[in-house]
């Protein structure tokens, strides 16, 4: 027998449950949404957002120098822009030591080595601004790209955890060798091992092989220029909102799925696939574009997409390093 309050919303027209749903989430959301907006108009922390600014750039540079054909002179604006943000990080007085300065100015400085070596004029512009760095900045180098093998990449898939967990870097570089779907399904079953929201399990899958349907999903992400084409499948990664309760979860669908993706993504390194997570923060007409492209029922929310494929003999993966638990925990003991 159905409970008082479902006899009771079920005598609500549902237009007028729809209005008074949206308001209670309105009310939910706006919290979170002062304090995003907020963060955005009256935070003055420059020293978070010229190192935030810092590494969106130096990583764009990063990717560009281990694509499987770097394109001579590539990234200019993205260049001179991060030279400007070292200049505007040291008028700062903020620390040379900080990992955002460090790596900024090594990949910089291994974009210059690498037209170098190829022997390739770069713009006078960025010429001089690579110059007028070098010379000034003189700090220890960050980490350079890395240049591997596919046995070297993979060697440590059967090791202790932590050495496991260490190996796995984002590759942009695959062969046309065919993942069979079996594999796949194979890494799939390894990630529905991830923690759930009371075991309800709300993530999803849709295996994209299909040439056509890939080159449409890729054009509209666009953050996978010069290695998505090589990408033998597509993952894309979604999450059920039927399995939320209330708008008090509405955080638990991209939980859930972070958590998942990152599973996923080691047991695709655990069976030697080279793989790498594309940004899927995008505005509502490109999420209604993949959505009709792979008929993406409409209470399933778009969280990912996985670019994958076996690897060849040799490739380059960016250093991409990463900060020291010391640098992000704060200790609450007393």
């Amino acid at each position: 027998m159905p409970d008082i309050k479902t006899k009771i919303r079920n005598l609500i027209p549902r237009k007028v449950l729809y209005f008074y749903y949206l308001q209670s989430a309105s009310k939910a959301c706006r919290p979170d949404l002062k304090r995003r907006v907020y963060d955005k108009i009256y935070n003055n922390s420059e020293a978070d957002k010229v190192k935030r600014d810092l590494t969106l750039a130096y990583h764009i540079v990063e990717k560009g120098l281990t694509m499987p054909v770097p394109r001579p002179g590539f990234g200019k604006s993205v260049v001179l822009s991060l030279a400007e943000t070292i200049f505007i990080y040291q008028k700062l007085n903020l620390p040379p030591d900080e990992l955002e300065f460090k790596q900024s100015v090594s990949v910089l400085k291994e974009y210059k080595e690498f037209h170098e070596k190829i022997n390739f004029q770069l713009d006078p512009e960025v010429q001089r601004k690579l110059q007028l760095i070098e010379e000034k900045i003189k700090i220890p180098e960050g980490l350079k790209q890395i240049r591997t093998s596919r046995e070297e990449y993979f060697s440590d898939i059967n090791k202790p955890y932590d050495l496991f967990s260490k190996s796995r870097y984002s590759v942009r570089n695959y062969t046309t060798e065919e993942i069979p779907l079996k594999v796949l399904y194979d890494c799939i079953d390894l990630a529905q091992k991830s923690p759930s929201f009371c075991n309800r399990q709300p993530t999803r899958v849709h295996i994209v092989k299909s040439t056509e349907k890939k080159s449409q999903i890729l054009e509209i992400q666009n953050g996978n220029r010069g290695f998505g084409h090589l990408a033998e499948t597509l993952l894309v990664i979604s999450s059920v909102i039927s399995t939320t309760k209330d708008i008090h979860e509405r955080n638990e669908n991209h939980l859930n799925g972070g958590i998942y993706i990152m599973s996923l993504l080691n047991a695709l390194h655990f069976n030697r696939i080279g793989a790498c997570a594309l940004n899927w923060s995008v505005s509502d007409d490109k999420d209604l574009k993949i959505r009709k492209i792979l008929s993406i029922p409409g209470n399933e929310v778009v969280l990912m997409i996985i670019s994958c494929g076996y690897v060849p003999d040799n490739f380059t993966i960016a250093a991409s390093p990463r900060k020291r638990a010391i640098d992000i925990t704060t200790n609450h003991l007393d």
